[in-house]
């Protein structure tokens, strides 16, 4: 049986940008991110459909993290991560 996005999200991506250094936090209306120093902000709303991470660094968004399971390419994922970046 294969992960699903979710399941992939939560025992491979997490760990790994918490190891990096990464503080996790989940999207929540009103969130200012501005104040955030150096965090991943999970579904983070861009105008192209939710980012499953947004990275922060000193209030401002360096990049963008795109989970899928590990079945797909990653071509895809490359195409949907910059489709949100510019809707961010």
């Amino acid at each position: 049986m294969f992960e699903s996005e979710k399941e992939t999200r939560w025992k491979r991506v997490d760990p790994l940008l918490k190891a990096a250094g990464w503080t996790l936090v989940n999207f929540k209306e009103g969130l200012d991110f501005t104040k955030l120093t150096h965090h991943a902000i999970r579904e983070f709303p861009t105008s192209n459909g939710p980012a499953d991470y947004v990275l922060v660094v000193d209030g401002q968004i360096l990049g963008i993290v795109e989970a899928k399971k590990v079945t797909l390419g990653p071509q895809n994922v490359l195409t949907q991560a910059e489709r949100y970046s510019k809707g961010a």
